[in-house]
Formats: C-alpha cells, structure tokens, sequence
C-alpha cells in the first residue's frame, strides 16, 4: 500500500453554535503521513488535530479532525445559567434592620448570642449582664445568606473577532435578547458585563459573552462606571 488510504467510518456533526466537525479515518504507508498529510476532502474545513497508531499490517491508521465553517455563520445561543451562592449577611438589603432587632458583634462579625432588649419585660433586668434574664438570639451565629444569582451567556462563531465585544468590559449594561426569558422584576438588580472568551476552531473563532447578575442592592454604578479596557461601554458591545 504505496498511497494514503481513506477508510470507512467517517463521524462528525455541527454544534449549536454552527461549527462543524469532521473525523475521517486513513491508512498512510509512512510515519511522516501519519503526522503531516492533509487530505482533500472537498469541503472547506481545515485540520485542527489527528490521532494515529499503527496498524498490524503495517503502516499507520490516522484518525484527522477537520473543524470549522463552511458559510457565514447566522445563530446566537443564548442561556442562563442560574445559581445560589452565600454571601456576607451584611449584603442582606435588611441587614440594618436585623441588626438593630437581633443585636449584632461587630467582633465576631455574627448576630449577637442575646437579644438587645428582654421585650418580655421591656428593657433588660437586673442581671443581665450574665445573660441569665436575656432572651437568645434565634439569629446568634449567622454569618451569610443564599442568594439567587445567575450568569447570561451568548455564545456564536464568526470569521474574525469583532472589536465590539470588548466595549464597556466591567459596566453595567442591559444583555443582549435578554427579553426572550421574561424574567420578573429585578428590582435594583442589574447585569455587569464580563470579560469575553475566544477561541479558535479552525478556519473560524467561537465567542462567548457573558453577563453577571448583581446581589439585591445591584451593581454600583459609582464602582462599575468605567470600562476596564480604557474606553467608554458601547451599546452595540455584543
């Protein structure tokens, strides 16, 4: 066998995001083959990885991985990604007024071990310097809270990097289609804008945007103002 050879068993598939991959099997003679022949396909994907070993028979079985696009790409993924995660119970928009029911550390940074007051006979008694007479705190101990978050992706492919997706990295900005969940009211709530992901997949470049939802009180604008690539945020950054 003087020639590469392809073989039965072609696989692949096309992801969400449009990108096509393609793995189609060869028998080559040499070890060189192995490593560095490119097949023509008639398609206009290019190899992006191969895997090999070699055959009983002799010679080399190559299993070569072509990726990318073969027309302009037209789809958008969107999703969010929701979570809870525990945050510092001073975050809580109630935190002052628990603190003032409950009584609060400041040492320990916790809800004190006892109420502030006896309400059961308006004020503290006698005694309650030792806690005998004061009543617990349902509260002593609690240090966070869980708090609904969620993270609001777009991810696409494109023939080049656009230099809009780092407009306005570290603002505050409204995502993108982010109608099409219809999501209840936020109330202070609001999105801040990540730093993108890239990556190369051949002839084509996969981008992820994604956006951070705020805790209750929101992002502040006074803090996330700026962006933090040195430009102003663009609304036409996604």
């Amino acid at each position: 066998m003087d020639s590469p050879l392809q073989l039965l068993g072609i696989s692949g598939g096309i992801d969400k995001v449009g990108v096509a991959s393609v793995v189609v099997p060869f028998h080559v003679p040499t070890l060189a083959e192995a490593l560095y022949y490119i097949p023509s396909l008639g398609i206009g994907l290019p190899v992006v990885s191969r895997s090999f070993h070699q055959s009983e028979e002799g010679g080399y079985e190559v299993s070569i991985t072509l990726e990318g696009l073969e027309n302009e790409p037209n789809q958008k993924v969107f999703e969010i990604d929701a979570s809870m995660a525990e945050e510092p119970i001073k975050t809580h928009p109630q935190f002052e007024a628990l603190k003032s029911q409950f009584g609060w550390d400041e040492s320990l940074g916790t809800f004190s071990e006892y109420l502030p007051t006896d309400t059961s006979a308006g004020g503290l008694k006698s005694g309650a310097q030792n806690g005998s007479t004061r009543k617990k705190s349902k509260l002593y101990g609690v240090e966070s809270w869980l708090v609904a978050g969620a993270l609001y992706r777009v991810s696409y492919s494109a023939t080049s990097v656009p230099s809009s997706i780092f407009y306005g990295v570290g603002t505050v900005q409204t995502p993108p289609s982010i109608q099409k969940f219809n999501m209840p009211n936020l109330g202070k709530r609001n999105w801040l804008k990540l730093a993108p992901k890239v990556r190369m997949r051949g002839n084509c470049i996969e981008i992820t945007l994604e956006y951070m939802l705020s805790g209750p009180r929101g992002w502040f604008t006074e803090i996330y103002g700026i962006a933090q690539l040195g430009e102003a945020a663009s609304p036409n950054s996604n």
